[in-house]
């Protein structure tokens, strides 16, 4: 079945995006706000266009060079476990998606765009496009949804609009500032302060590496149980 080949790239696109939270350090003089008790503040809250700015970053140059590097290895690496699954064409459109993100956010930023104006938060959330922190959320989530549509699976489709909608949130509120005002008052312990930017991809990343938890094991039983059914649905 079809989850046996996707858990693989719910899993990669988790380990990616968990192995950059390092990058995402602010330090403490480029946050806008300190307080006695260590919080620093984002600089942003919320913003349609993106809240992940690299400019506070204290190493966005390594930054850029890890995602360039990730998305590279990623799209080989992914070829390479459906080119042995027998399955290659269908993972076409999610490598081919992966690309032209990964190539728009390139062009556009050194084009220096600017985004869209005009009156709904939609036409400023493409803005997201130019490299940015929330990059990997985006090519991560468009890859999601193409695979779905390759693979004709609903429950992947469902879960990348399910994942689009938390990377959409991520890369444009600050969760910290949001679970406050739901009334749960999440503080960072002091040593993680300067990280509090990794909270958007962090969560993100628990959720397709659970996802990939889950599908592995799904996977693993309807390979148990499947038997001549199972093989004729690949």
């Amino acid at each position: 079945m079809a989850v046996r080949r996707y858990w693989y790239v719910l899993a990669l696109f988790g380990v990616l995006i968990g192995c950059s939270l390092p990058l995402y350090r602010v330090p403490v003089e480029g946050c806008r706000q300190v307080v006695p008790d260590g919080f620093c503040a984002a600089v942003v809250f919320r913003a349609p266009g993106g809240v992940l700015g690299t400019g506070v970053l204290a190493r966005p140059g390594w930054l850029a060079a890890y995602w360039a590097a990730a998305l590279l290895l990623a799209c080989w690496l992914v070829l390479r476990r459906y080119r042995r699954a027998g399955r290659p064409v269908r993972v076409v459109p999610a490598v081919a998606g992966m690309v032209l993100l990964g190539g728009a956010a390139a062009v556009l930023t050194v084009i220096g765009w600017n985004g869209l104006r005009g009156p709904s938060a939609w036409a400023a959330s493409a803005h997201l496009l130019v490299f940015n922190g929330a990059t990997p959320l985006v090519v991560a989530a468009g890859a999601l949804l193409l695979l779905g549509a390759g693979e004709r699976s609903w429950v992947l489709l469902l879960f990348a609009l399910g994942f689009a909608a938390v990377a959409y949130g991520c890369a444009t509120y600050d969760p910290l500032h949001l679970a406050e005002r739901l009334g749960w008052v999440v503080e960072l312990p002091e040593g993680l302060v300067e990280y509090r930017p990794a909270v958007h991809l962090a969560i993100p990343a628990a959720v397709l590496l659970t996802a990939a938890v889950a599908a592995g094991l799904t996977g693993r039983f309807t390979r148990g149980t499947g038997g001549r059914h199972a093989r004729e649905e690949e």
